[in-house]
């Protein structure tokens, strides 16, 4: 072979050498930075959900495929990037969706500060009406003017102190493991009432215990309350079948008998704090409102029906206390003795008029009005604060009413709820009770009202019920809105 064609094969063979070297180092290179971009992941995309990376990675692998590709592979790598797009849309919504529903509801921030200070209200109205009603009593028989007023108040602020410690420290849960007991207690209480309690005007509701003279109904009404939220509770749908229903009752039926004894009033309002309960609870509500029409039409014709009964057989002052209050309220001309607290319940409430005779401007009060700071103390509100005060009174009562309502449409359990509609019960039946008496509907039955009348027992227990119903709207779970 000829010198010049060998120098010419060798150049050939360099030159290709040069070439392939070339381009194996291109490839290098190019492959180096198609690794260095699937690594390098931007620091917002490293601290995703799982959801979010891996679309990432699979979207920059497919884009790079796209720029080595051409033709049909170009265009399915452009569809798989689209759908990891999708993917990643979607599945970083259903992240979302289960981070929002797994993250706890805030519990314990709602607290009904509108009924704390609603009792705040009506408690400063009350103490504000029992020093106005009993200043002058005050004076004549404690020799001072003030006796009934700071006695209130300290009795009003140990229970409102009570109240706001159960609220925030205390569990109304607990509450469920003393239901039986609770019961026990009552009857032990009522029994212990009838055959050492004190007598007073007729009625023996009195019970002296370590030298402190307390009234056992009150603290009964508060316990049938936790008995029956806490039996209808566990029964649970239960509750529907007759049987238990029946037994149920039983149970409430013999501490309401031994109340009613010697306290028609309060076994009137223990009867309808069951009542209302069982009506929330229970799902055939026809029975309960064939009973509460039974009971209105009673009370449409008990006084029509006591006159006659009177008249045709020419009755005379019967013996028993509660009797003589029965016809003094059905013929008050002809038994004005056993009818005098009433006639001047009306009489203080007549000279009010529209706008009252202003604070302090009494007259009954002056020993015409027998226990005006305690039972007829609305006559009182009245006549120094006529029908606008009145209303207002009213008006503070059917907003406290309200709140207890919402606390139990919105409680964490069944037997939180059905504990706030009993104490709602027990509130607003003693003050329809209360204000039917001080204007003559109903006998005198000697109930108080609510956060006003004068007594140490009644208002301690009151606001140990509010506070057990602040408890549970401080339980309730706020909607989470994810913020």
């Amino acid at each position: 072979m000829p010198a010049a064609a060998v120098k010419k094969s060798k150049a050939l063979i360099q030159k290709k050498k040069k070439t392939a070297g070339s381009s194996a180092a291109t490839l290098s290179l190019r492959q180096g930075a198609a690794g260095r971009k699937q690594t390098q992941v931007p620091s917002e995309r490293r601290n995703a959900h799982p959801y979010e990376a891996a679309p990432e990675r699979i979207s920059a692998r497919s884009h790079d495929g796209g720029r080595q590709s051409s033709g049909m592979q170009g265009h399915k790598a452009g569809r798989l990037q689209g759908q990891s797009a999708r993917y990643n849309r979607e599945q970083s919504a259903n992240y979302n969706q289960e981070q929002t529903a797994a993250k706890p509801a805030k519990k314990g921030k709602y607290y009904d500060y509108s009924l704390l200070f609603a009792i705040i209200l009506i408690t400063g109205i009350g103490l504000l009406m029992i020093y106005s009603s009993s200043q002058y009593t005050a004076r004549i028989q404690r020799g001072s003017s003030s006796y009934y007023f700071f006695k209130q108040l300290k009795i009003a602020a140990a229970g409102f102190v009570a109240a706001v410690v159960m609220s925030k420290l205390f569990n109304y849960k607990w509450l469920r493991h003393f239901d039986n007991i609770a019961w026990i207690l009552s009857v032990l209480l009522l029994v212990a009432t009838l055959a050492t309690g004190s007598t007073t005007n007729g009625s023996t509701r009195w019970l002296s215990l370590g030298g402190m003279s307390f009234q056992p109904t009150e603290a009964v009404k508060t316990a049938i309350i936790i008995f029956v939220a806490s039996k209808v509770s566990s029964l649970g749908y239960s509750i529907n079948q007759p049987a238990n229903i029946a037994k149920l009752v039983a149970l409430c039926l013999l501490p309401i008998l031994l109340i009613t004894k010697e306290n028609l009033s309060s076994g009137i309002i223990l009867t309808g704090i069951v009542f209302f309960m069982l009506f929330t609870s229970v799902r055939d509500s026809k029975p309960f409102y064939a009973l509460g029409a039974l009971g209105l039409g009673a009370l449409l014709a008990a006084k029509p029906l006591a006159v006659k009964v009177i008249t045709e057989h020419n009755l005379g002052r019967p013996e028993s206390y509660q009797l003589r209050r029965i016809f003094g309220w059905a013929l008050p001309e002809s038994f004005p003795d056993d009818a005098y607290q009433t006639l001047q319940g009306l009489y203080a409430i007549g000279s009010g008029g529209i706008t009252g005779q202003g604070l302090g401007g009494s007259i009954q009060k002056f020993s015409k009005l027998p226990e005006a700071q305690n039972d007829m103390i609305f006559s009182i509100i009245c006549e120094e604060l006529g029908l606008v005060g009145a209303i207002a009174i009213v008006i503070v009562f059917i907003f406290i009413i309200y709140r207890l309502m919402m606390i139990a449409a919105n409680a964490e359990d069944l037997f939180g709820s059905l504990i706030v509609v009993g104490i709602a019960a027990h509130i607003s039946i003693q003050v329809i009770l209360n204000i039917a008496v001080v204007t003559g509907v109903i006998p005198n039955t000697g109930v108080t009202l609510p956060f006003i009348s004068y007594g140490g027992t009644a208002v301690l227990l009151t606001m140990i019920e509010m506070g057990i119903a602040l408890n549970v709207s401080n339980n309730i779970r706020p909607h989470y809105d994810g913020s």
